[in-house]
């Protein structure tokens, strides 16, 4: 992907050629303008954001409707949440092989990631246990060392720039549907992303519950955990 970024006395600056459809109207080959920031990182996202802004106002003065339908949204979210399937499926495999595995250690694990991905379906990727998920938690069944996982996850997936998901990520799923990665469809695939990911590990008794694979519940149905090893 091309930022458009430069140095000037340390400081990162952005430019880009006018998209056409604004050319006329600005009268400027080209804008610029200052990040102010000395973090090649940061200048990184932040022109990352300028580009998005700009294709957008430049598609609406096309008169294009960049905006993802109903039908793509699904679409994205069907191939988010079998992805991820695929690869539970693989990591509980090769975890039942393993010497000293414990299921109900690998199905805590599971309703953990899942409350993780929970909160961040609902919040966006700035997501938090607040005094009322906590509440939700306890009523659930989490214990209070659950909970604090469920914390440490969080901050896990952002000190690895796990969240917000990475540009490339979500482009692709964009562009997996034929539509154009504008600052609104990111945000939307931002969401899905987020979504299908919960969906997935909410799947936990079909990798370790014995539950018959042939007749797979709905996505999203909940399931009661075992109260014993298989």
């Amino acid at each position: 992907m091309a930022f458009h970024i430069f140095r000037r006395q340390a400081v990162y600056h952005w430019r880009r050629r006018t998209p056409r459809a604004l050319a006329s109207v600005l009268g400027r080959p080209h804008l610029s303008m200052s990040l102010k920031t000395t973090n090649r990182g940061a200048a990184r996202r932040l022109a990352t954001q300028v580009n998005l802004f700009l294709d957008d106002v430049a598609m609406l003065a096309d008169g294009a409707d960049p905006h993802l339908t109903r039908s793509q949204i699904e679409t994205m979210l069907h191939a988010v949440v079998e992805k991820q399937m695929a690869k539970l499926e693989r990591i509980a495999l090769a975890a039942k092989c393993a010497p000293g595995f414990v299921v109900d250690q690998a199905k805590t694990d599971d309703l953990r990631a899942l409350w993780t991905y929970t909160l961040l379906d609902g919040q966006g990727h700035s997501a938090c246990v607040r005094p009322d998920d906590r509440d939700r938690m306890l009523a659930e069944g989490l214990s209070e060392v659950d909970i604090e996982a469920v914390k440490d996850h969080l901050a896990m997936l952002r000190a690895n720039d796990m969240v917000p998901t990475k540009y490339h990520v979500l482009r692709q799923m964009i562009e997996g549907v034929q539509a154009v990665p504008t600052a609104m469809n990111m945000d939307v695939a931002q969401g899905t992303y987020f979504r299908g990911m919960r969906l997935a590990l909410a799947q936990s008794e079909r990798r370790y519950g014995g539950e018959n694979r042939a007749n797979p519940a709905p996505l999203g149905q909940r399931h009661e955990r075992s109260s014993g090893c298989r």
